[in-house]
């Protein structure tokens, strides 16, 4: 209602005034993209992710997807009620933010009040010290030992719902707690491909970007033929990284290269520097031993079924910036990872107008009638987020 308000009292302005330049008559008859997030947001059913006066960053955190949240100790927990005092310098070893929390010579009970903008099943992670200290999270309990140093360690997994999160724990004498981590797999990135620009006028192309993301469309955009296809030989990499151990073996299927890299009796992560030249879309492949892989960026990731023997799994389509990143492979216990193949996309607005089945103009700068017609498109179009 408020923002229907707001056009009438623009179009009124614009015509006491008798003359309309043209930004006046582009804010009379288009919406921003800050405006199209924010209902987006409302349609999609996210809104309990939303603080009580959200501004356009809490609505962007939202439809970016990022799932992991870090929560310094100190800045979380209940200062008036609280036995516990707030300590700067080395007693335990290093640790972050500005400081940590130390408990008294007796147990100690220390209340934290956090806010997660999007649901989920969370591992929770605690940089902590002391003995038999015990955590209560969204209703299930967990003990800790952490020993006499700062030591971060995994506590376990929790379903939160997004709003705001209380939690305690329960400390030795002379525990301390550094920090709090909870993390859960991020999803896709719901935003035009450059990204969000609050101000900027709503254009056609950059709904379709929005759909392509939202309804998983990426994958279907026509390959860049003139790209040519980054192989990464990951045997190569010397010296081998920790966890893995190079081998040659062909009994477990065909590597295409002439050695690969295998994971021991544990599972172990692989991190790949890339180098990308635009910002664009680009598609992974990985040649790949084991029952599942999770491959992914900082952004996003996703978790492929694999093969018994060497085989090629499709991890699929990812926004990347120009410049150096890093690709992440979570590989199981004795898997492996012999090649990886970086493709691009083409992302022209015809292309993602052709995925999108979008007839609009990319230039075109949407109406405020036009908006409700979009959204209800892709609230009925939308299945699940990923």
């Amino acid at each position: 209602m408020q923002r229907v308000l707001f056009f009438i009292l623009a179009a009124t302005m614009v015509a006491f005034s008798g003359k309309a330049t043209a930004a006046e008559i582009t804010a009379v008859s288009s919406i921003t993209q800050s405006a199209f997030a924010q209902k987006l947001v409302d349609t999609l059913g996210w809104g309990e992710g939303l603080p009580d006066k959200p501004v356009d960053k809490d609505y962007f955190t939202i439809l970016r997807g990022n799932r992991t949240f870090k929560f310094e100790a100190e800045d979380a927990y209940d200062r008036q009620d609280d036995n516990v005092s707030f300590r700067n310098y080395l007693l335990f070893g290093p640790f972050s933010g500005a400081g940590w929390l130390h408990g008294p010579s007796s147990p100690a009970a220390v209340h934290f009040r956090v806010f997660i903008p999007i649901s989920g099943r969370y591992t929770v992670k605690v940089s902590a010290q002391g003995d038999n200290q015990l955590w209560s999270i969204a209703g299930k309990a967990f003990k800790l030992n952490s020993g006499p140093k700062f030591k971060e360690s995994v506590l376990g997994q929790a379903v939160i719902t997004a709003g705001f999160l209380d939690f305690n724990a329960v400390i030795p004498p002379g525990g301390a707690i550094d920090y709090i981590i909870l993390t859960a797999p991020s999803f896709a990135p719901v935003e035009p491909l450059a990204g969000w620009s609050p101000a900027a006028p709503l254009t056609g192309g950059a709904v379709d970007e929005v759909t392509a993301a939202l309804l998983s469309l990426e994958q279907q955009l026509p390959e860049d033929k003139e790209y040519l296809k980054k192989i990464v030989r990951v045997g190569a990499i010397s010296p081998p990284p920790a966890g893995f151990y190079v081998t040659d073996k062909q009994m477990l299927g065909k590597p295409v290269a002439p050695t690969w890299l295998r994971a021991g009796n544990s599972p172990a992560t692989l991190s790949i520097p890339l180098q990308t030249d635009s910002l664009s879309v680009y598609g992974i492949r990985v040649h790949f031993l084991g029952g599942e892989l999770t491959a992914g960026f900082a952004s996003n990731s996703v978790t492929v079924k694999g093969a018994p023997s060497l085989d090629w799994v499709d991890a699929g389509t990812f926004r990347l910036p120009k410049g150096d990143t890093s690709l992440q492979l979570l590989v199981p216990t004795a898997g492996g990872v012999d090649v990886i193949e970086i493709s691009k996309k083409l992302t022209a607005p015809s292309d993602y107008a052709s995925v999108a089945k979008s007839s609009r103009k990319s230039d075109s700068l949407i109406k405020p009638e036009e908006l409700d017609s979009i959204l209800k498109s892709l609230q009925e179009k939308f299945k699940e987020r990923r």
